[in-house]
């Protein structure tokens, strides 16, 4: 007799489909199966269209099937799915699979007026991070000095010199943003102690409502009763001068400081790690720098492997999150020395402080999207089943030109 019973997958599994494989990851435990076979990437889809609202009746054929019964088992082995026999459940059970729906996306808003008011309001509460350059000017001589800030949080000098911000520039952004639910502000220069209106910073952050960070090249770290106050970040890159160095560990012991390793190639890495070694220093971060001859360096420790991205345990709502915005960039605004304001410092520019509101330049970013939304839609992350389990689209992609920073062989 050809017994009848309901697949029934778990509610909480979220599925991918592509041209020749499909993923199933499950956001409770982490475990990820990926199928190959058209069979069983027919019977999957099957469970998650609408109207099958996650359950589809499977027969014992289907059990003894090759691929039908092997996908039956290997959803029921990694616990995303389980059978039910349906002499013993008559009625159809169902699973509200995740499938991302959303009431204000922001494409489908932009082709209304009404939608667009809709998405204005209440905007200021995407703001989450600041980062202004105080100035352009520094005295130091860094190889890839213009070449590092594109990659990660650093001090620049201007190709062509700007100056700095003016105190009015600087008031004006502060006073808007002392209103904004901002969680962190980060200052970077050329050397920020050149800046003339550092102590603009001491009376509004006084209470201590925002994180405020300042950047700093080691070469030009001096104590500072306005800097030192809040938290340091000492940016040290080749070729190393280790007297510096070991000078600055001294001044900062007692001091709230993150040493930021940039490094091209593992010579690097040892030469400034075992200083910060020989310091007894935790508190640092590493940043491969990507200078255009040392990919094997970026393949080997940037790279992300498929164990790499499938041990990253993801929710729901970060892997929805994926599909819309880019959790790297969302949410940063950046102010530079003539007032330019970007989304991103690989960006085109949105506005200038002098003559926009942030609010507009928010808007103007929700809108243009010339970072906050930029996900993985392009070849070839379009056509990968980690397409959006993968993290978000980072300045390193940007930088080098090549999205797929990855060893997973898309097929």
């Amino acid at each position: 007799m050809d017994k009848k019973y309901w697949l029934l997958m778990k509610s909480n599994v979220y599925a991918d489909f592509k041209e020749k494989q499909a993923l199933l990851y499950d956001t409770d435990s982490g475990k990820c199966l990926t199928l190959s076979q058209g069979e069983q990437i027919a019977l999957v889809k099957a469970l998650y269209e609408d109207l099958n609202l996650g359950s589809i009746e499977v027969s014992s054929c289907d059990l003894t099937d090759v691929e039908k019964g092997t996908c039956i088992r290997l959803l029921n082995d990694y616990g995303m799915a389980r059978l039910v026999a349906k002499d013993e459940c008559p009625t159809k059970p169902v699973a509200l699979v995740p499938i991302l729906s959303l009431n204000k996306d922001v494409d489908k808003l932009m082709d209304k007026e009404e939608g667009k008011l809709l998405l204005s309001k209440d905007i200021t509460k995407y703001l989450l991070d600041v980062n202004i350059q105080l100035t352009d000017y520094c005295p130091q001589s860094c190889p890839h000095c213009s070449g590092y800030c594109k990659q990660f949080p650093c001090c620049t000098q201007g190709r062509e010199s700007i100056g700095q911000l003016s105190a009015e520039s600087l008031e004006k952004l502060l006073r808007q943003v002392s209103h904004y639910p901002v969680r962190t502000i980060n200052i970077t220069g050329g050397d920020i102690y050149t800046y003339e209106h550092l102590d603009l910073f001491s009376s509004l952050f006084a209470a201590g409502t925002k994180m405020l960070n300042f950047y700093v090249s080691y070469l030009n770290y001096r104590p500072h009763e306005i800097v030192d106050c809040h938290r340091i970040h000492i940016l040290v890159n080749a070729p190393l001068h280790t007297d510096r160095l070991k000078e600055v560990i001294t001044q900062t012991k007692k001091k709230d400081v993150c040493f930021h390793v940039i490094v091209e190639d593992g010579q690097q890495y040892e030469a400034i790690a075992s200083v910060l070694e020989e310091a007894q220093i935790e508190d640092f971060q590493i940043h491969p720098f990507y200078n255009g001859n040392n990919i094997d360096f970026f393949k080997e420790n940037v790279y992300l492997s498929k164990e790499d991205i499938e041990s990253c345990k993801l929710s729901i709502r970060e892997i929805f999150r994926n599909q819309k915005m880019n959790a790297n960039f969302f949410g940063s605004l950046y102010f530079y020395p003539d007032g330019t304001v970007k989304a991103n410092p690989n960006s085109k520019a949105l506005g200038n402080i002098m003559n926009d509101e942030i609010v507009d330049v928010i808007f103007k970013e929700m809108i243009d999207n010339t970072a906050w939304r930029k996900v993985r839609d392009a070849t070839p992350c379009n056509g990968c089943v980690y397409q959006f389990i993968c993290p978000p689209l980072s300045n390193y992609e940007l930088a080098i030109g090549k999205t797929d920073l990855c060893t997973v062989n898309t097929l």
